[in-house]
């Protein structure tokens, strides 16, 4: 048990991280989507891929949302430098504590990143309903 909260701790930064520079990044020759879920527990590859994916696109549909949910993955990622920094220092309790918080968060985050990209796609193709 102990071995897989370790590993999603690490996978939830790899996603973070990889989600944030691949959002700054200018060019790049491999996918921000292949960049985010590289090394991940593979039973989250799909959910971590479509977050990602969603976050990507509603940084091309509305980019002033895009930065307020940036702004919350820089958040979760503070925390897991503060968790990562500090796990030897720790107790199991609160280990798994930060770790089911920090997982708790990730996943709300990108439920609302994704409940933010159907509306801002619904908005789009509300002209083309018209025609």
């Amino acid at each position: 048990m102990m071995n897989m909260n370790l590993r999603l701790p690490r996978a939830l930064c790899i996603v973070c991280v990889s989600v944030l520079l691949a959002a700054c990044a200018t060019k790049s020759t491999q996918p921000p989507v292949q960049k985010a879920i590289a090394g991940k527990v593979s039973t989250q590859k799909t959910d971590g891929k479509q977050c990602v994916d969603n976050f990507d696109l509603l940084k091309k549909l509305n980019y002033d949302a895009f930065l307020k949910y940036r702004q919350q993955f820089d958040v979760i990622n503070q925390s897991y430098d503060y968790y990562k920094t500090n796990d030897v220092l720790m107790e199991n309790d609160p280990k798994e504590q930060m770790t089911l918080t920090l997982n708790d968060k990730l996943n709300m985050i990108c439920e609302r990143v994704k409940s933010q990209t159907y509306n801002e796609i619904r908005k789009k193709m509300k002209s083309v309903s018209k025609i």
